[in-house]
Order: C-alpha cells, then sequence, then structure tokens
C-alpha cells in the first residue's frame, strides 16, 4: 500500500471516524480541532493530533499544511472558516484539498473558490440507502464516472445454468462482467464458456443505468 500523509480538520462525527480509519488503514494522519477535548480522544490513534486554528495562514505555514498529500476539510458548519482556509491553502499549493458540503449549494462554493473535490457524505449515504432498498442484489457501487459504475451484485435469478458467452451482455447492453466470486473466490472472468450459479456474486462495469434496469430488475 502506498501511505500518504494527510490532514483531516474537523472532528465531528465524520472526521473524526475518517481520521481513525486512515491512521488504521497504515496512513500517517495529522488530526486537527479547535477542541482540545476532541484532540485528546484521538491523540492516541493517530500520529499526530493538534488543537489549532486553520484560518490563521501563520499556523498552517508552521504545521507545514503544504507537505501533505491530501488536506480534507471534514468541518462544514462554519462556511466562512472553511473559505479562508482554502484561500490560504491554494495560496501554499496544498496538493489537494478535499471539502466537505452540508447542500450543493455549499459545494459549488467551495469548489469555485479552490477545493479540487468536495463531498457531501449526507447526500452520498441517501443515495446508497435508496440503492439498497430498491436493489436489494446490488452489494456495492464504485461510480466510474457520472454515467458508468462497477457495481458488485449477486447474480440475477435469469443468468442461473446460463454461459456468459449467450447471455451476450456485451453486445445486449454494453456492459461487461469482469470478476465472479464463487466458494468465497474471486477471480477475473476470461473464459465467455463459464456458466453461472446460484450463489454466484458478480461485478459488473458499464452504463449504471443499463444494469438497473437489465439486471437488477
Amino acid at each position: 500500500m502506498n501511505k500518504k500523509d494527510i490532514a483531516v480538520i474537523g472532528l465531528g462525527t465524520f472526521g473524526y471516524e475518517l481520521a481513525l480509519q486512515l491512521a488504521r488503514n497504515g496512513h500517517h494522519v495529522l488530526a486537527i480541532d479547535t477542541d482540545d477535548k476532541k484532540i485528546n480522544q484521538i491523540k492516541d490513534e493517530v500520529d499526530v493530533a493538534l488543537t489549532a486554528d486553520i484560518t490563521d495562514i501563520d499556523v498552517l505555514k508552521k504545521i507545514q499544511i503544504d507537505q501533505f498529500d491530501y488536506v480534507v476539510l471534514a468541518m462544514s458548519s462554519n462556511l466562512e472558516s472553511i473559505i479562508l482556509s482554502i484561500v490560504h491553502m491554494k495560496k501554499m499549493k496544498v496538493p489537494h484539498i478535499i471539502g466537505k458540503a452540508n447542500t450543493p449549494i455549499q459545494k459549488v462554493v467551495l469548489l469555485k473558490i479552490g477545493a479540487d473535490e468536495v463531498i457531501l457524505p449526507e447526500v452520498s449515504t441517501a443515495i446508497r440507502l435508496a440503492d439498497k432498498l430498491t436493489h436489494p442484489n446490488m452489494l456495492e457501487k464504485f461510480a466510474i464516472n457520472e454515467n458508468n459504475s462497477l457495481i458488485e451484485m449477486v447474480v440475477p435469478e435469469k443468468f442461473h445454468g446460463k454461459s456468459l458467452k449467450s447471455l451476450d451482455l456485451r453486445k445486449k447492453y454494453g456492459l461487461n462482467i469482469i470478476m465472479l466470486t464463487r466458494d468465497n473466490n474471486t477471480e477475473v472472468v476470461t473464459n465467455p464458456d463459464i456458466v453461472f450459479q446460484k450463489d454466484d456474486k458478480i461485478f459488473v462495469i458499464g452504463s449504471e443505468k443499463q444494469i438497473k434496469k437489465n439486471l437488477l430488475n
């Protein structure tokens, strides 16, 4: 694994869990908040935990924020502070700034002032839950771009006993099955004559709309 230097600023529920998981995944994590109590809670879990005001450019220079691969602004309640922090970081040429927004409008604002990426955790969670309730056979989804996704799913009942070649998903729907999990073993699908079984799980790549319409309904 390529370990990265990541600063997580703002230790609310989202920021705290993000910093914790990144540290557990082996990354070098700097956790920052203005609340001493939150810093004390996480200081033994990350490489460095600091109480600091990141709207002060001198503070950012002192902690060398521009040396981090990613800076995640995990707070979203004080838009003015976030904007000021991003402006300072852009001047310092921080490589990649990720913002957290509460609303689509806030997301647009943060992108316009220089954030490289902005996430809407509540929106993403709602979309995932809606997908799960609508398509129970969908196990996981990885968005590739606006229209295409890689989706892990339980093999559809209509696929049971049929080969990849006979289904001809690429020609019919522009979809490709690239991996198959059977008996807890996951392998890349290279044999077009492979026959799908009841408990198989497959990874399908292509138009999310086509996958949901033709494989998950």
